[in-house]
């Protein structure tokens, strides 16, 4: 489904060009989920929004990134826009960010749906309304015309995912969609996500800096440092025998009981 090769991406500023992704390639499969690891700064969101072309015009992309066989790297403006949503999405860390606080979810709901889809604004308002039940919002009748700031960052996070999911995405990219919630919260979503790609029959990409949570979900990870992937391969057979000195850090760093 998806095929990245020689990814490199570089910032022009004032005084010089930062290098922040250094050739890195690798696959995804449909169906399957792609964990991409590593600390702040290693090139994971950066890499991950490149795919969609919505890094800004400092970056200079080069190499291939073949979805379903088209390499959609630097594609015109008006593939992008039929590209962004109804088949690639993307989950943001911060879903306070994401919506617009002016808007009531309803508002900003029925508009992606009627996008992305033919239908009235009567028949979106109905599919938003089954998506918000869908992701667990209590009495989403009632609640859709509230707006944002009247739903805890939890909730937030849930209309994102509803949201991301009434374009009906072949592949849906989560950018440490967990990072800003309390366990309790990060479990539940992380659950909910879980079910909703099996319904959905979508592949992901999960971009995290939690080992655990990639080990536990992913088909594949991608480890990366200062911009390159150092180790990649199954979950199990990298966390149990890892390679890189990197990636053996990274496992060390976690918090172990007793």
């Amino acid at each position: 489904m998806l095929s990245v090769r020689d990814l490199k991406i570089t910032f022009d500023g004032e005084h010089s060009t930062v290098e922040a992704v250094k050739g890195i390639s690798y696959d995804l499969e449909k169906g399957k989920t792609l964990g991409i690891v590593g600390e702040s700064g290693s090139g994971k969101t950066v890499s991950g929004m490149a795919l969609m072309g919505l890094l800004p015009p400092t970056a200079q992309v080069k190499g291939q990134v073949l979805f379903n066989n088209e390499n959609i790297l630097g594609a015109d403006k008006k593939r992008l826009q039929r590209l962004r949503g109804a088949e690639i999405a993307l989950i943001f860390q911060n879903p306070l960010a994401a919506l617009n606080p002016v808007f009531s979810i309803a508002n900003q709901m029925i508009e992606t749906i009627c996008w992305h889809h033919n239908v009235t604004k009567k028949e979106a308002r109905e599919q938003a309304v089954a998506l918000l039940d869908r992701v667990k919002i209590t009495d989403p009748h009632r609640r859709i015309d509230d707006y944002p700031h009247q739903f805890s960052l939890g909730m937030c996070q849930r209309i994102m995912i509803a949201m991301t999911l009434s374009m009906k995405p072949a592949l849906l990219i989560a950018d440490e969609p967990t990072a800003s919630l309390d366990v309790t919260t990060q479990k539940e979503i992380l659950e909910l996500m879980d079910e909703l790609k099996e319904e959905y029959q979508m592949s992901m990409i999960f971009i995290s800096h939690d080992l655990g949570v990639v080990l536990e979900r992913c088909d594949d990870v991608v480890v990366m440092y200062l911009g390159s992937i150092v180790e990649q391969g199954k979950p199990h057979d990298i966390f149990k025998n890892p390679q890189d000195s990197y990636t053996k850090k990274l496992i060390d760093a976690i918090p172990k009981i007793g």
